[in-house]
């Protein structure tokens, strides 16, 4: 059973998932997005309800896409839902622009996450500023609970003012889960048909004097949307603890926005001789409640500001009690208390409130503050426990990135070049994995698409060794075509290696218009074929090559790297998954003990130093071994049998023949793969 549409009224949800409740509650019609985390475990929740519940809910080609589609809904009176990770933000910021100027007839959501803290990597951003560029509302939710009762408001709030809401959640709103009180979930029929009238004064850029009536028109949805959003702000009035000293009118505050409220919660439950503290809590980021804030600071005489990453909300406060002439101390990151990088903590918002009381001449319970931010700094990092050894992101057994790589390698090599010496520039998704050691290929990662111009300009820029772009088939769709026609056109010398596993791999193994779909007649999804695009680009030399064809490879990838403009080679092989052996493999490899050599004359042990297979481990001379070879107390190779898949790489690394498929009726590997396969029943009879 879906979890979002479990019986009952309190339901156990992430963040993204009660965006995805309320939106269901709100009666979206439409929902797009792109696939990535933070934030896309939104749009994958409702995708499979989208039958049940009469919605249009795709994986567009790229967040633009998303929003553009989602938003022509929207102009038609229909209320669409559009998810992303921050980076979409970027992708999107044209369109955003130009779609919150004209307004929508209906309503229009957008749902994106800001990785605080950079659990999944790419840049560290604040998207915040995206609502002030566009004038569009901005929400914070502090808790999945928070999201799921902000979703709903702003789908209100976008239908009764026609102003796209911007609902921005951090990576720990997203992923943590809690228990949520939700209403019962019932479809609601359309009551009218869909409708677009002819505007072009609102709906389109082409005329001076329209476009400054659109940026009016939207400041006036901004400033309507803020009064009916207003409601998401909480203010506590300043309540002292037991031991806490007299106040002598010396009045502190904190002005609080997003996840750092709880952080802010939990500290001032520890602390037993704080003053009163007075707190605003900021739901509503933009537009800032300037009228509110300003009666909460005119009795304050020191206020701290916290919210992660930039200080969006201190610097709009100091601008306000400067034109007010409020007689407040403002305490937050301008002056280096507080960091603009990085996640806040417990610790952290301990020792920043210690420097609040500190101001105001609380010392003692500024003392007791640092004291509990010392204990709690003191502590080991959530999870550090259970934290895996170190190691760094690699391939998949059998990866066929692996195989190309590998072979590009192999490939430079014959062509008389070191590989460290022949810039490859990376991209978006599995293909950038390719910058960890022993394969070592990629140099660069900017953004989707990127990797195409990054080459050209090392071209222009007089690289005379050979340059090469390499991305993967749903970033060539969703941002490398442009880069492509552009170096044709150009007319430089360079190799593109389009990665293409006919998935969007890394975030799920979402489709892409180049995916194998399934189904026949008019339902089938057409499939783009990566080879004809390429060619209406321009590009002469296009090869196809099956990666797991290693010689052959090899021998395409010198032709490209000879070829005097574009060249583009497609290393096309299904995405793999750990254990299940590759078509027309009958037993994963092993190792042949007998004519393996480590130690006795192979030391560069290249099955497992130049391959960097997972499956491949080092492991010491077991009991009935080698004397000699057990006396040096040297490492065997061993193949791991269960996610081994039987690529052969390992094999063609091997100077000495020593790695060949395991005998079919090995009883071991049988007993252990069984054992394997039994675990979900024994678990699910637990």
């Amino acid at each position: 059973m879906n979890r979002l549409t479990a019986p009952g009224r309190r339901l156990f949800l992430s963040g993204d998932e009660a965006v995805a409740r309320a939106a269901l509650e709100a009666g979206v019609h439409v929902a797009t997005g792109y696939p990535g985390n933070p934030g896309g475990g939104a749009l994958a929740a409702l995708l499979p309800l989208a039958a049940r519940f009469g919605l249009a809910a795709e994986w567009s080609v790229n967040e633009k896409v998303a929003l553009e589609v989602a938003a022509g809904a929207a102009w038609a009176g229909r209320k669409s839902l559009v998810t992303m990770k921050m980076s979409g933000l970027n992708v999107l910021a044209d369109s955003l622009l130009s779609i919150a100027h004209s307004g929508v007839n209906g309503a229009l959501v957008i749902y994106a996450v800001d990785d605080v803290g950079v659990f999944y990597g790419m840049v560290e951003q604040d998207s915040r500023y995206y609502a002030l560029l566009a004038s569009v509302p901005l929400l914070m939710p502090a808790s999945p609970e928070e999201a799921y009762a902000m979703t709903l408001l702003a789908f209100r709030a976008s239908a009764q003012t026609g102003a796209p809401v911007l609902l921005l959640g951090t990576t720990v709103v997203a992923a943590s889960q809690s228990w949520i009180r939700v209403a019962p979930l019932e479809r609601r029929a359309v009551e009218e048909p869909a409708s677009f009238q002819r505007d072009v004064a609102r709906f389109t850029k082409a005329v001076p004097q329209w476009c400054r009536e659109q940026h009016a028109a939207a400041l006036a949805r901004l400033k309507q949307a803020g009064a009916l959003l207003s409601e998401v702000n909480g203010r506590e009035e300043p309540t002292a603890s037991a031991k806490a000293p007299p106040s002598r009118e010396r009045k502190v505050g904190v002005v609080v926005a997003g996840v750092s409220a709880a952080y802010l919660a939990e500290v001032q439950a520890r602390l037993r001789a704080a003053p009163p503290l007075a707190v605003f809590k900021l739901g509503l980021i933009h537009p800032l409640p300037r009228e509110e804030l300003e009666a909460f600071l005119a009795p304050l005489e020191a206020v701290l500001v916290l919210e992660e990453l930039e200080p969006l909300i201190e610097t709009q406060m100091a601008a306000l009690i400067a034109e007010r002439n409020l007689r407040v101390r403002l305490l937050g990151k301008r002056g280096g208390l507080l960091p603009r990088v990085g996640e806040y903590n417990q610790a952290l918002v301990a020792r920043a409130l210690a420097a609040l009381f500190e101001t105001a001449g609380y010392r003692e319970s500024a003392a007791e503050a640092q004291a509990l931010a010392a204990q709690l700094s003191a502590l080991p990092e959530p999870g550090s426990f259970l934290a895996p050894l170190p190691r760094t992101l690699e391939f998949c057994p059998g990866c066929p990135h692996r195989m190309t790589y590998y072979a590009l390698r192999r490939a430079l090599q014959a062509a008389g070049y070191q590989p460290d010496e022949v810039i490859t520039t990376g991209d978006i998704g599995c293909t950038i994995l390719g910058i960890h050691a022993p394969l070592s290929v990629c140099w660069t990662e900017v953004s989707m698409g990127a990797s195409l111009g990054i080459a050209q300009g090392l071209k222009y820029a007089g690289i005379e060794r050979p340059v090469l772009a390499a991305m993967g088939d749903s970033t060539f769709f969703h941002g490398g075509i442009a880069g492509l026609l552009n170096a044709v056109q150009a007319g430089v010398r360079l190799t593109l290696l389009l990665l293409d596993n006919g998935l969007t791999a890394m975030t799920g193994q979402q489709p892409n218009p180049g995916s194998w779909q399934a189904g026949t007649g008019p339902t089938a999804k057409p499939r783009a074929d990566i080879e004809t695009i390429v060619r209406g680009c321009g590009v002469t030399f296009v090869r196809a090559v099956n990666p797991y064809e290693l010689e052959a490879t090899v021998a395409t990838l010198r032709e490209a790297l000879a070829f005097p403009g574009v060249a583009v080679v497609i290393a096309r092989a299904p995405c793999t998954v750990p254990g299940r052996l590759l078509p027309g493999q009958e037993a994963p490899f092993q190792i042949e003990e007998t004519r393996c050599c480590a130690g006795r004359g192979c030391d560069e042990l290249p099955c497992y130093y130049e391959v960097g297979c997972p499956s491949i481990v080092l492991m010491p001379a077991e009991e009935g071994a080698d004397e000699e070879l057990r006396a040096r107390r040297e490492l065997r190779v061993r193949i791991d049998p269960l996610s081994c898949v039987a690529c052969g790489l390992c094999a063609a690394a091997c100077p000495f023949e020593a790695i060949g498929p395991l005998a079919a009726a090995e009883s071991d590997y049988n007993e252990q793969k069984e054992m394997v396969a039994a675990w979900p029943s024994l678990l699910m009879q637990e």
